[in-house]
């Protein structure tokens, strides 16, 4: 009787380590892949600490833009869209009394707000609605390589013309007048 009572002990305790052992297989398939995933992970090299603070700046930090700045910024884009921004042009402008600086709380900062209002820019609707386009991105760089987000295009008013050309051909002529807000440094 001790002999079957030995042996069934025995069986007990094997068949409890074969199902710990049979439920492991499949525990150890699963942490063998999170593995390999975490060594390809940790395969790839670490950025260096001068590029990591770069991008920090760039994403975190408002550089400071003065309103001439803004001008430009605004100016360039209407170029690169192909608008003639020449003053004796008459085809882009910024009227001076449009210019309003403020401050303004987005989440739990304050930043200083640069509203532009009244833009009227004049072309060839394609070059107009690109310059259009550049603008409600709210992407520009400042300086060159500092790509920022931070333009907001508020309003567009569309007038479309067709001017006779001469030879038969129609012009379609477009102004559009835009309001452009620019979000800037943090106000301390």
């Amino acid at each position: 009787m001790g002999v079957i009572l030995l042996f069934g002990f025995v069986l007990i305790i094997y068949i409890a380590l074969g199902l710990v052992y049979w439920q492991q297989t499949s525990r150890q398939k699963e942490l063998a892949g999170q593995i390999a995933n975490l060594n390809a992970t940790l395969s790839r090299p670490l950025p260096s600490a001068e590029k990591l603070q770069a991008e920090y700046q760039r994403i975190n930090a408002f550089l400071p833009l003065t309103v001439p700045a803004a001008l430009d910024i605004i100016a360039g884009i209407a170029k690169k869209s192909g608008i003639d921004t020449a003053p004796d042009a008459g085809k882009f402008s910024i009227p001076p009394g449009s210019i309003t600086i403020s401050s303004v709380k987005v989440g739990i900062s304050d930043y200083q707000l640069l509203s532009f209002k009244n833009i009227k820019a004049q072309g060839d609707d394609n070059k107009v609605m690109a310059f259009v386009s550049a603008l409600d991105s709210g992407i520009f760089y400042y300086p060159e390589i500092t790509k920022r987000e931070t333009m907001v295009l508020r309003g567009v008013d569309v007038v479309e013309e067709v001017i006779n050309g001469g030879a038969g051909d129609n012009i379609t002529q477009t102004t559009v007048t835009l309001e452009v807000d620019i979000y800037t440094k943090p106000v301390k």
